[in-house]
């Protein structure tokens, strides 16, 4: 946090040569005008639209003020549309999401069929399961002592793909899916037992739950790499000031038994000023949020 709050260097905004787009750095040119400076560092790409996707979204999972779950998902649809013969696991690897999100994206968004996928090795490999399945046989085979992470990271499957194919090896069983036994089983497996559940006639339904507000301390990193914060002054002022009195709300508990008799009905009032001065804190950042989701 103190870091954060003293830095004052601008890094290098990434601008899109034709048309002078910004691809990575909008909030550093934010801070930049908000400091009044006249000039920001820049490096200039020579890319395509489509390029300057990958850049930016590859550009936000490595640094900076991480984009929201919907941004990530718009991203992702728009590379699923450009790139449709990436794999999963390649797209899951520059937008920050899973590759189960991308293939469930995938689904949704008309893309033509392709019979290989470009992975993040750079190697095309054929689309279907049993073929990475078989993949990740092989590489065990060769490499029996490789760690899963790196039989996954090199075959371009899922680390649980990775886990259940070692696990099929082990039992003599293939590695795909529905596989056959094969030659010298080394294990044997009982059949499981299932229990029913008694049918009350009531659907189950979710508990629920009341959406918890974070904790200072759960977003001040996050706020602290926002560049309008983090390299503005009155930006590093309440970075400061919110280490000071909300890193520990709830330390006032320890105070109620240790404070003299005599000195409660002064400070008491004060607490209670305090706090209404925290409400109409919290009351105008409302009022300043409505105000600029409604221009």
């Amino acid at each position: 946090m103190i870091e954060a709050a003293t830095s004052t260097e601008l890094p290098p905004i990434l601008v899109q040569q034709e048309g002078c787009r910004v691809i990575d750095g909008l909030h550093r040119l934010e801070a930049a005008k908000q400091r009044g400076d006249q000039t920001i560092p820049a490096r200039f790409l020579d890319c395509t639209d489509s390029e300057a996707l990958v850049i930016a979204m590859e550009a936000n999972t490595s640094h900076g003020l991480p984009l929201t779950k919907n941004d990530r998902l718009a991203g992702a649809t728009r590379v699923l549309t450009d790139h449709p013969d990436w794999s999963d696991r390649a797209i899951a690897s520059i937008t920050g999401l899973s590759a189960k999100t991308i293939a469930s994206l995938r689904t949704r968004v008309a893309t033509p069929d392709n019979n290989k996928r470009l992975g993040r090795d750079g190697r095309r490999r054929p689309v279907t399961a049993c073929e990475g399945r078989r993949r990740a046989a092989e590489y065990i085979k060769n490499n029996p002592n490789a760690p899963l992470r790196q039989v996954a990271r090199e075959t371009d499957v899922s680390l649980g793909t990775v886990h259940d194919v070692c696990n099929r090896l082990r039992r003599g069983i293939s590695p795909e899916r529905n596989g056959n036994r094969t030659e010298n089983p080394v294990a044997t497996t009982e059949p499981a037992t299932i229990t029913s559940v008694p049918d009350t006639g009531t659907p189950l339904r979710r508990k629920n739950h009341t959406e918890t507000p974070p904790t200072w301390a759960e977003v001040a990193t996050k706020v602290a790499k926002d560049p309008t914060i983090r390299y503005t002054t009155g930006g590093k002022e309440f970075l400061r000031w919110m280490a000071y009195h909300a890193s520990d709300p709830d330390k006032w508990r320890t105070f109620i038994t240790t404070l003299p008799s005599h000195w409660l009905s002064t400070i008491a009032p004060i607490a209670d000023n305090i706090s209404k001065e925290w409400s109409q804190f919290a009351e105008q950042l409302k009022q300043a949020e409505h105000k600029t989701l409604g221009a």
